[in-house]
């Protein structure tokens, strides 16, 4: 027991940095963090030393301190322990080091030790995905010299300018209101039939080789037609439940005839792959011509009875 206590005491004496060196730990709450992200710094000094307080020291880096908390001293037997809480956060991504924290072990205001920690590697991430575009350093606000009332005179224009749209638009919804109706109205259904037989046969399409594409816009033409003289929605209804609503609507049995042989060569053209000769196209067109004359001349006719019975 002797020789060991006397082995204590020359190493004390050879050596008493030894035996008062301070133990000094710094570690962070992660390693990988989010742009933004607080991250806490924990640093903790031992010291068998008669200490009473201690100094840290921070370097500057790529990150701000949000806060810093010191915890209450920690006294044993043998030692003194201080502990220290950095809050910081870095709000630009990559790699980035920590440290080394500067810490001066005070007694009675006086330095009697000085120390430095270990550094710590901190990776930061952005918050967008891999998928997304990475974000653009902020640009910094330029300062605006003299006074803003200069600015007056652009928004003058700007309200000016808006005006000017506004009373365009109110000019122009007024001159559409006065558009005579008469002249938006559509032309009488027979009149439009006309006219649209007339377009479709300029287009030529049986003499290109388009036969069923011609008695296709055929019949959507009469269909229309028919929906506009008739007041019933052919486009719903097959050829003959067609033919059975014209009955119904109409007495002249050559106009019911001649809308028949059109919806039948329609049909069978569209649906029997059959190919029509010259003899049958120009036989149509002399039947569609004269269900428009006669169509015509009932609209002439009903024109009259309305005259005389105003006594015009």
């Amino acid at each position: 027991m002797k020789t060991c206590r006397w082995l204590l005491v020359v190493q004390l004496l050879v050596f008493p940095r030894l035996a008062g060196a301070a133990q000094v730990t710094l570690s962070a709450s992660t390693l990988a963090a989010t742009i933004g992200e607080h991250v806490e710094l924990r640093l903790i000094v031992r010291s068998l030393e008669n200490v009473d307080e201690i100094k840290v020291s921070i370097p500057a880096g790529d990150f701000e301190i949000i806060r810093r908390q010191r915890l209450p001293l920690i006294r044993t037997a043998e030692w003194r322990t201080f502990e220290q809480v950095l809050t910081i956060a870095f709000f630009k991504t990559g790699d980035f080091t920590v440290g080394p924290l500067g810490i001066e072990l005070l007694s009675a205001k006086a330095v009697r030790e000085k120390e430095q920690s270990d550094t710590v590697a901190i990776k930061v991430r952005s918050l967008l995905g891999a998928n997304d575009k990475d974000i653009r350093p902020l640009k910094k606000l330029l300062p605006l010299q003299g006074s803003p009332l200069h600015l007056l005179k652009y928004f003058a224009g700007g309200l000016l300018v808006l005006l000017l749209a506004a009373l365009l638009l109110v000019l122009k919804r007024k001159r559409t209101r006065q558009v005579p109706a008469a002249a938006m109205a559509l032309p009488e259904p027979e009149i439009e039939l006309e006219l649209a037989i007339r377009e479709l046969w300029q287009k030529k399409l049986p003499q290109k080789g388009e036969p069923k594409l011609f008695f296709i816009r055929l019949g959507e033409i009469i269909k229309h037609f028919l929906a506009r003289a008739y007041h019933f929605n052919a486009d719903d209804l097959t050829s003959t439940e067609i033919i059975a609503c014209l009955e119904s609507n109409e007495n002249d049995s050559a106009v019911i005839a001649g809308m028949a042989d059109i919806f039948r060569q329609a049909d069978l053209v569209k649906f029997a792959e059959r190919i029509p000769d010259a003899a049958v196209i120009d036989g149509l067109a002399g039947t569609i011509a004269g269900l428009i004359g006669k169509y015509k001349q009932k609209r002439s006719l009903e024109n009259e009875a309305t005259h005389v019975q105003t006594g015009g």
